[in-house]
């Protein structure tokens, strides 16, 4: 084949604009997307993590983008964005679903720093979710003011 298209398209790098960072991107938003178990697997945790908050913060009452996001968190060790995670999913519960409440901080308080375990503990247990307003909400996209659900 020696026509014009195919010279220029050999000139084409293809294979570096395939695994540019760009394209990982892109390939993450759709791993996301397309998703359907709770704990992502696969190359693209941080950048999944990424889609998993915002997918929260679009959608704030998805229970499965919560359990996802912090599933992801507690997978790269991240305990600022687990703690974020934490603080928004208990927010939008408030009083409901104490069981799944209890479950998910038991399986990922030993990551938390002592201070956020405790006030996570605290706001549990008692019910109110205000207790979580003592703690940074720099890793929060709910619980921070931006997409807060009113009190």
């Amino acid at each position: 084949m020696s026509s014009q298209i195919w010279a220029a398209l050999s000139d084409w790098e293809l294979d570096a604009e395939l695994n540019s960072d760009k394209t990982h991107r892109i390939q993450a938003a759709f791993e996301a997307l397309s998703q359907d178990n709770l704990i992502y697997r696969g190359a693209q945790s941080e950048r999944n993590l990424y889609h998993y908050t915002r997918f929260v913060a679009g959608n704030p009452h998805s229970l499965k983008n919560h359990i996802r996001r912090i599933y992801a968190a507690t997978g790269l060790g991240s305990r600022d964005e687990l703690a974020g995670a934490m603080m928004d999913l208990l927010w939008i519960l408030d009083s409901k679903g104490p069981t799944l409440r209890k479950r998910i901080f038991e399986q990922v308080s030993a990551m938390l720093t002592p201070r956020v375990r405790a006030v996570l503990a605290r706001s549990i247990e008692q019910d109110n979710r205000r207790c979580l307003l003592e703690l940074p909400v720099d890793k929060a996209v709910v619980v921070n003011g931006q997409f807060s659900a009113r009190l």
